[in-house]
């Protein structure tokens, strides 16, 4: 394979980690061609790193899918005086209780949690809606070389269908207390050396490996990201849209130039959507509004998240 563009490697590596997320460095080597005589497979070490560095893609990560006993829950926020937002942001970002977070429009905060009954009073927050999160769903973009005007019109004139995106809740999850330890260690990057769990969890590779592959995958959505021109580039709006079309949105936004963030709640879907001007947002959301693919939404422009 002969790549000329810079953009376009990244992008063959990216689409290597979902295809298989812990393939070894000499595999993605002899794919590129970085193999013979005067190359070496260091070389695709370095354009992972640089990439991760630019904030174009990031370390593929594990996040749960949703049983029966283990379940996201997710909350709608409101401060109830508008002192320290930055703040509590922090402090909400580094409590190990809290999944996710984001600083919406105003005093509005969003945040996810294991926790069923999260005591958010103690950060000056009134829980003013909260949902189940069903198991969320991550975006891979189609094409390497899509602009955003190019990726919002293919979008917005998507063949779309009824259709409700799944809302599984799997069986009651039975993990072992090293199941939980190998899912901890590994969550922040699937591709962790196995060497390094086995010391941080005080188990045997092999057992490790055993246990990740049977036990702990499964069970797991694997998120990959991709942002070409780098992850603080783009602008984020936040989405809350009830539809009857949600199957057919939620895979019409691979037709986007970047990863999009989907999350499923009860009655609505979440949509993180990142773009270069936010009234180009609007524009194909209302128009989706006019022809009756989105019945109602309500848009937010995150103050302040994290990738």
């Amino acid at each position: 394979m002969q790549i000329t563009n810079i953009l376009q490697l990244y992008y063959t590596i990216v689409t290597m980690f979902v295809e298989f997320p812990r393939v070894k460095v000499k595999t993605i080597a002899e794919r590129l061609g970085y193999v013979g005589r005067g190359k070496s497979p260091s070389t695709v070490t370095r354009h992972i790193q640089n990439m991760y560095t630019k904030k174009i893609s990031r370390e593929p990560r594990l996040t749960l899918k949703t049983f029966e006993n283990w379940q996201n829950t997710a909350y709608f926020c409101k401060k109830r005086d508008g002192k320290g937002l930055y703040s509590t942001f922090l402090d909400l970002y580094h409590d190990e209780k809290i999944t996710y977070v984001l600083l919406l429009s105003g005093r509005d905060f969003f945040v996810t949690s294991r926790e069923k009954e999260l005591d958010l009073e103690r950060y000056g927050l009134d829980v003013q809606e909260k949902s189940i999160l069903y198991t969320p769903v991550y975006t891979m973009p189609e094409k390497w070389n899509m602009q955003m005007d190019e990726g919002l019109n293919a979008f917005l004139h998507s063949d779309f269908e009824k259709g409700l995106v799944s809302r599984e809740i799997r069986k009651k999850l039975g993990w072992s207390d090293v199941d939980w330890r190998i899912y901890d260690a590994m969550r922040g990057n699937v591709r962790t050396e196995l060497t390094v769990v086995a010391r941080e969890t005080q188990v045997y590779s092999n057992t490790v490996k055993k246990h990740f592959y049977e036990k702990v995958l499964p069970c797991c959505v694997i998120v990959n990201y991709f942002f070409p021109k780098g992850y603080d580039f783009y602008g984020q709006a936040f989405l809350r849209v009830h539809t009857e079309y949600e199957e057919s949105i939620v895979n019409a936004l691979r037709k986007l130039p970047c990863t999009s963030y989907v999350f499923p709640f009860e009655n609505e879907l979440a949509l993180g959507l990142f773009h270069e001007g936010v009234e180009d947002i609007l524009l194909v959301i209302e128009k989706m509004e006019e022809t009756g693919i989105i019945d109602d939404y309500l848009l937010y422009t995150p103050i302040a998240y994290a990738i």
